[in-house]
């Protein structure tokens, strides 16, 4: 184990540390594992409302220098994958490897079916907030509750931060990362399709490794799935020697 890189994992938006502790367990007898609640989920307090990846980027750089002794591969599920690859492209000395499950970040492809829709629902937002003097406040309230994503009716007090985050285009910092990455998806993800984990491993090149996970959906580590993420993830690690 004290060869062994010490694997930090980050778990998702509205999720916490416990979310990823089935696929944590399976390494706890040959790595060092690390599991914290990221600001606003948990038992961690909430963030100040204009934070973003950055910000929680720089939180858990902070824990990493200081609590953390040795190379470390960052494992990060959605939300969490967010914050793993900015923290990736900032080139820490200590950051050997990074996994990615089903993580967004990529601007939605223009032409496409989903991506139209999404064009009509913001600019049909644009509209309503324009008529706001004229027709009051209903018409933003019949779209939220229309066109809400579970996590943004549920985000309460969190909600600023996620409007910030989910807007926040990954691209350039999936560029600068230089070490090896596994990309971890399930085939049945509609949250984060699987064009984005062909996108990530088409900008990462040589350095990604692409796992697909049969009939697994955006949550592929829960249940007897972490088992099947847990395998491909220690394959990688002795594959790259960094296990």
């Amino acid at each position: 184990m004290s060869s062994a890189p010490h694997l930090f994992f980050l778990h998702g938006w509205a999720s916490n540390r416990e979310s990823l502790r089935g696929v944590a367990t399976l390494f706890e007898h040959t790595h060092t594992v690390h599991l914290i609640d990221l600001p606003g989920f948990g038992e961690a307090i909430s963030p100040p409302d204009d934070w973003g990846t950055i910000q929680y980027t720089d939180l858990v750089q902070q824990y990493i220098l200081e609590k953390i002794s040795g190379p470390v591969v960052l494992i990060g599920h959605s939300f969490g994958g967010r914050v793993s690859i900015r923290l990736a492209a900032r080139h820490l000395p200590s950051i050997r490897g990074l996994v990615l499950m089903g993580v967004p970040g990529l601007p939605q492809p223009a032409f496409t079916a989903r991506g139209l829709r999404r064009w009509g629902i913001r600019t049909l937002r644009k509209l309503l907030i324009a008529v706001k003097p004229v027709i009051g406040a209903r018409g933003l309230d019949w779209h939220t509750r229309t066109y809400g994503s579970r996590d943004y009716l549920a985000a309460g007090a969190m909600r600023s931060v996620l409007v910030r985050v989910v807007n926040e285009n990954l691209t350039e910092s999936a560029e600068a990362i230089a070490c090896p990455t596994l990309l971890v998806w399930g085939t049945d993800d509609h949250e984060t399709p699987m064009w984005l984990a062909e996108r990530y491993r088409a900008i990462l090149g040589s350095r990604a490794t692409l796992q697909v996970l049969p009939h697994k959906d955006h949550f592929a580590f829960l249940g007897t799935g972490a088992h099947l993420c847990g395998f491909k993830i220690r394959t990688w690690l002795e594959a790259t020697a960094l296990g």
